[in-house]
């Protein structure tokens, strides 16, 4: 294994130890690092922009994080001939000049392809930037530190970074900021002083013992698209919060990563291990049973994925770029383990999460008609508002919640009490369904989260086991308030969240529609009745009963509808409505009893044949 730098400082290094050039080359890292989870904030203008899915757009994530690991690759066979303040230089160089790009640019295309230039810059600044930091410092302990921790403020900061720029100005903003700031930090690495202390290239460096701290590192970052992807795009996108009010909501995740720092190195590795991977893997499986849409949930889950995110970030960090081996290679093979994380986890639950939002986007069309079936307006509108949100639904961007407003405002919400309280009911039952959609992407990424903190129990003790009382108290209460907020979602009803129970036709009450009296509530009554009559005879629910008559609708599969399907939906439901009648005293048994004879005889067939019914299959 390559030595150790001299701890102490030269009279060059002396000169050259400025804290504002340390800063801005620490600002540099936390912005290369923070990249993928600034731009999450601006998915929602981005797919509205160039009109793609999230799924898509989700490229502009992968595509960054795939051209840091490949760049993080090609550095290798050159770390030891090239000097870390020329891969910085260039680095830097290529992030700035890709940055004005991307937020000029008015093509997807070229949006990708200068992602892609931007990851390859932030790994060749991310590997550069340790032997620059040891360079000014004149210690390589502190470099390091100062790198890691700029690593993980900056995954931590990025959210809401990019949520203040995407909604004072715009997308664009995010990436006409990283220029300027990508051309500061070039001005301090090609200082003169800079060059003149940093040492040449070192040879020889061991990387044994660093392999499992970097399958950490990997599956940690694996877990944050759990934290920095799913749940920035639940606020925004789901639940439609403006992008400061979800950075604020995200920030106690950074919050956390920051205020736990100074807990690990008083308490033994295994404690600091086990805590952190209590505090990730609770916080994305709170984030998975969410009791409600309240935002404090999701602020209290982040705040525990930001206290996970720092104990087992702090552990693994000394453990992946180890003062014995402080230069290029070992930071550069940790950069190319953590982005490749973040590709891994994003390429699993990306299509897990579209198969759901898909499934999602049929439960959340049954249950508004369920919603709308139930509520107290007129009956011919209730059929058009089930048909007018069907449609509404399937044609919005998968995992957002569509503006049911235009269907009920045409039909006089504006002064009808009872239609908005029906448009507020819709509005819950498709958010609460889509919501309950991002549920097993979020397991996942708390898969990912515990097996982190595995690995990192595992990993030899880097320092003496601490025994301080206080700081081993501040553990314990961490993961008891963990488990504490756990009990609580579930308490509160997190596991049926975003479920409904639907009317079993068969079994449904003979009164399914108590509200109102008159013409209209009567025929309600009948309506209703006829329609579980219909469903109970055709085996499906009366939701997809009533979306089944739109031909290729995606519902009702039991249902074919042919002129004698028909003629059969139509004698049940007319002789249950006759019983249900019946048994609220509506009309006397024995006009039901001649009503009933009459309905088993009626000559449905011969009417059908004389009217055109255009879903009827041949």
């Amino acid at each position: 294994m390559g030595s150790s730098r001299p701890e102490v400082p030269s009279p060059a290094v002396s000169k050259a130890r400025d804290p504002f050039l340390v800063v801005v080359v620490a600002i540099a890292i936390a912005l290369a690092v923070a990249d993928s989870s600034v731009v999450v904030l601006a998915l929602p203008e981005l797919y509205s922009t160039f009109d793609v899915s999230i799924v898509g757009v989700s490229w502009t994530i992968t595509a960054y994080n795939i051209a840091i690991v490949v760049g993080a690759l090609a550095v290798l066979p050159l770390e030891s001939r090239v000097r870390g303040h020329v891969f910085a230089t260039i680095g830097l160089g290529l992030f700035a000049a890709a940055s004005l790009v991307c937020g000029l640019t008015d093509s997807f295309g070229v949006l990708i392809a200068g992602r892609s230039v931007q990851g390859i810059g932030a790994a060749l600044a991310l590997a550069g930037a340790v032997p620059v930091l040891s360079g000014i410092l004149g210690n390589d302990r502190q470099a390091i530190q100062i790198w890691g921790v700029a690593a993980t403020i900056g995954a931590a900061l990025g959210p809401a970074l990019g949520g203040v720029l995407t909604q004072l100005f715009s997308w664009r903003a995010i990436f006409l900021f990283q220029a300027p700031v990508s051309a500061l930090a070039i001005l301090a690495v090609a200082e003169k002083r800079v060059r003149a202390v940093e040492i040449a290239p070192r040879t020889g460096e061991g990387l044994r013992g660093t392999v499992r701290a970097n399958l950490g590192f990997f599956l940690l970052y694996g877990a944050l698209v759990g934290a920095l992807f799913l749940g920035v795009l639940l606020l925004v996108v789901v639940w439609g919060f403006e992008p400061i009010a979800g950075a604020l909501v995200v920030s106690t995740l950074p919050v956390g990563a920051i205020a736990v720092r100074r807990l690990g190195p008083n308490i033994p590795s295994w404690l600091a291990a086990a805590t952190g991977g209590v505090a990730l893997a609770g916080g994305l499986t709170a984030l998975a049973f969410l009791p409600s849409s309240q935002a404090s949930w999701v602020a209290l889950a982040m705040g525990a994925c930001g206290l996970g995110l720092g104990l087992l970030g702090g552990g693994l960090g000394p453990a992946a770029v180890p003062l014995d081996a402080p230069g290029v290679r070992a930071a550069t093979v940790s950069i190319a383990a953590r982005h490749a994380g973040f590709v891994v986890a994003l390429a699993i639950i990306a299509p897990v999460l579209s198969s759901a939002l898909d499934q999602a986007a049929l439960d959340a069309t049954k249950a508004t008609t369920a919603e709308i079936l139930d509520a107290p307006i007129g009956v011919r509108t209730k059929v058009a508002i089930a048909l007018d949100l069907r449609d509404l639904v399937a044609d919005a961007p998968r995992g957002e919640v569509p503006d049911p407003s235009v269907p009920f405002d045409e039909r006089g919400a504006a002064d009808d009490a009872n239609m908005r309280e029906a448009r507020d009911g819709v509005v819950n039952s498709i958010r609460d369904t889509v919501t309950r959609a991002f549920r097993s992407s979020f397991l996942i990424a708390a898969a990912f989260g515990a097996a982190a903190a595995l690995v990192a129990l595992l990993l030899p003790a880097l320092r003496p086991g601490t025994r301080s009382i206080d700081a081993i108290a501040a553990a314990v209460a961490i993961m008891v308030g963990v488990g504490i907020l756990l009990v609580a979602q579930f308490r509160a009803g997190a596991v049926d969240y975003g479920s409904r129970e639907y009317v079993e036709p068969c079994d449904a009450p003979a009164d399914p529609y108590p509200q109102g009296e008159g013409l209209d509530g009567t025929l309600q009554r009948i309506a209703l009745s006829t329609l579980n009559g219909a469903a109970c005879e055709l085996g499906t629910s009366r939701e997809e009963l009533v979306l089944s008559l739109e031909p290729k609708s995606g519902f009702g599969p039991e249902v074919t509808w042919t002129q004698d399907t028909l003629e059969d939906a139509i004698e049940a439901g007319l002789v249950r409505a006759i019983d249900d009648a019946d048994e609220r005293d509506s009309v006397p048994g024995w006009v039901a009893t001649a009503l009933k004879f009459a309905a088993e005889r009626a000559p449905i067939d011969w009417l059908l044949g004389r009217v055109d019914i255009p879903f009827l299959e041949d």
